[in-house]
Parts: C-alpha cells; sequence; structure tokens
C-alpha cells in the first residue's frame, strides 16, 4: 500500500519550504512606543534629548540548507515518511502514533540534514508533515472522520512540534 515518493512530491515540499521561509520573513517584531512625553514649554539646546534608538526588526535568517540538499535528503527519507504518514491512520487511530509520526520526521531531518537547526528545520518538520498528512493520510481516513481532517491536521502539527522541541532539546544534551 506505500506509495513510492514522486518527483511531484519533493517538488511539492520543496515550494512548501521556500513559502514557509517567506512567511518567517515577513513577520517582524515591532516594539511597543514609548508613552508620549508632554512637550517643553520652551525649546532650548540644553532640553533637546537625542530621540530613544528603535530596537532592530528581526528577520528570518537565510536558509543554510540548499535545495538541493533538501531534494536529496527526501529522495533517501520520503518513502519511510510516506509509510509513517499511512500507518497513522490505520485503525485504531491513537495520537500516541502522532508523536512517532513527528519523531520519526524529526529524527529523519536531524539525522538527514545535521546541519539545519532553529526556525528552518522547524519549518521543515512542520511543511513535511502537512503535506505527507493531506496527500497520504488524509484520503486513507474511514469517511466518517474525513471532515474532521483539518482539527486533526492542527493536532498532528501541533504533537509533531511538540514531538519535534523533545527530539532537539535531547540532542543538545
Amino acid at each position: 500500500m506505500t506509495q513510492r515518493a514522486t518527483k511531484a512530491d519533493i517538488e511539492a515540499i520543496l515550494e512548501a519550504r521556500k513559502q514557509a521561509a517567506v512567511e518567517q520573513a515577513t513577520q517582524v517584531t515591532v516594539p511597543a512606543l514609548p508613552p508620549k512625553r508632554k512637550p517643553d514649554p520652551v525649546v532650548t539646546a540644553q532640553n533637546i534629548t537625542q530621540p530613544a534608538a528603535i530596537s532592530s526588526v528581526q528577520v528570518a535568517p537565510p536558509t543554510v540548507v540548499s535545495d538541493k540538499d533538501v531534494e536529496r535528503f527526501l529522495e533517501d527519507h520520503l518513502p519511510m515518511l510516506i509509510k509513517a504518514a499511512q500507518d497513522l491512520v490505520m485503525p485504531p487511530f491513537n495520537f500516541g502514533e502522532v508523536v512517532q509520526l513527528g519523531t520519526a520526521v524529526s529524527q529523519a531531518v536531524a539525522a538527514g540534514l545535521p546541519q539545519i537547526k532553529g526556525a528552518e528545520a522547524r519549518a521543515l518538520v512542520v511543511v513535511i508533515v502537512r503535506y505527507l498528512w493531506r496527500k497520504y493520510a488524509t484520503p486513507l481516513l474511514p469517511p466518517m472522520a474525513r471532515p474532521f481532517a483539518g482539527i486533526l491536521e492542527t493536532l498532528i502539527i501541533t504533537g509533531v512540534e511538540a514531538a519535534y522541541q523533545l527530539v532537539v532539546k535531547q540532542q543538545k544534551r
């Protein structure tokens, strides 16, 4: 029943990764404005102050891993991950399997792309899991569960992010 990873699968994941990088780069942290000060009644050289510096805007760092590296990684690991996603929806469905899928993807990314770290690694893990869920797991859901596919996806992504954090924290020790 396991389907093979196709070139279209790899291209779709690479495109989703680019979109995730764009979304991260456009999320800007804007500092709160300081409270307004009453203007001084008379402006003199003594009471002119330097305006406070605005803290720098944080933008996502450029990606460390090239698309070619991610493509090679996907060619090696995607068949196993597709099987894990399909196994997830086979009866009996339980939340422990969600954590197993998240752990499998996280460990595959950590082992296959050890140079990827932080937000870039997290985004790649989420992109891969979301793609696997939508393409390979959702069609296998029983008909009565399909209306809840979006809710299940949210739960799965939350579980995957938690599992990813556990894997990353264990590796840093």
